[in-house]
């Protein structure tokens, strides 16, 4: 990633505020605020939203005013749902207009926060123009951190069991996660989609197996893909976002064809990740980012 690039990086200050980035992610945007002085002055503008905030003075309210309340709300129509009798009383009691005028409130500081953050410094959307590392928590938030290290350790193994054995790699994680190989009609039923693989692969690469895996962040597809030289390549399809595949491992941002990759290293070889549509493409396995540009140009096509 060029550290020089405020497109690829200002989507990220939020998380980057909040905590929410990877520990190499999370140093790729501090490289690149310490030297920008944009970036560093919006970073700026949401600690200083986030201050804000929790300064905003709520509204006092009288110590029994639950108590009231539940006096208040109409009790004579039986037939009345809770949520019909709280309207009523909103529109007759005295206390309706405060508590409503409290949650506005709230809610004009949440859309402040919301709009500043996603209607500045390019696309906050999670399409392919500004997803970094494909990512929106969704994934990570499904799995608890002892999961996400027992996930990472496994995908360890896998990655260092594939450049001498794969075919042993692939068992492993089969076997692992309740692996199923099937075809492309077997994957719809499986994942409610057609993999992307089933279109075809670039010149000079052949597909070797389609199976479905129930990991701890999604149900995947995993292609195994050969080169014409006989070497490995493995194309993961997932509707996840972030995830914690590689723990710890180095990571980048790179822009390759129209997608923002991120790219970790794998010591022997690389891995990279961009948003496909609506899913997000996970290569293992990868020589180089030229690789990964002509991957997400053929996947584009296709």
């Amino acid at each position: 990633m060029s550290t020089n690039d405020c497109k690829t990086v200002q989507p990220y200050l939020s998380a980057y505020h909040d905590g929410e980035l990877s520990a190499g992610q999370a140093a790729t945007v501090a490289q690149h605020v310490e030297a920008c002085e944009s970036c560093a002055s919006e970073l700026r503008a949401f600690e200083s939203l986030g201050s804000a905030f929790l300064q905003a003075p709520l509204p006092a309210k009288p110590a029994d005013l639950w108590q009231r309340i539940e006096r208040e709300l109409p009790t004579s129509a039986g037939s009345l749902t809770l949520s019909r009798r709280f309207s009523v009383w909103v529109r007759e009691s005295p206390y309706g207009a405060g508590l409503v005028s409290m949650a506005a409130s709230v809610l004009v500081l949440l859309g402040a926060g919301l709009w500043y953050g996603g209607g500045r410094g390019g696309d906050r959307t999670t399409g392919s123009g500004g997803a970094m590392a494909m990512h929106s928590h969704e994934g990570e938030e499904g799995m608890s951190a002892e999961h996400m290290a027992e996930f990472a350790g496994v995908m360890d193994d896998y990655l260092q069991k594939l450049p001498s054995d794969p075919d042993g790699a692939e068992q492993m994680l089969l076997t692992k996660y309740d692996g199923e190989k099937v075809d492309a009609e077997g994957a719809v039923k499986l994942v409610g989609y057609r993999p992307i693989v089933s279109g075809g692969l670039p010149e000079g690469y052949s597909l070797a197996s389609t199976s479905v895996l129930k990991m701890p962040c999604c149900t995947c597809v995993k292609a195994v893909c050969k080169r014409s030289d006989g070497s490995t390549l493995i194309l993961f399809e997932h509707d996840d976002e972030e995830t914690a595949w590689f723990g710890d491992r180095r990571q980048s941002m790179a822009t390759c064809g129209d997608k923002d990759c991120c790219l970790v290293d794998l010591d022997s070889s690389i891995a990279a990740t961009w948003k496909q549509g609506s899913r997000s493409v996970t290569a293992v396995g990868v020589r180089d980012q030229d690789e990964v540009t002509k991957l997400v140009t053929w996947l584009n096509k296709s």
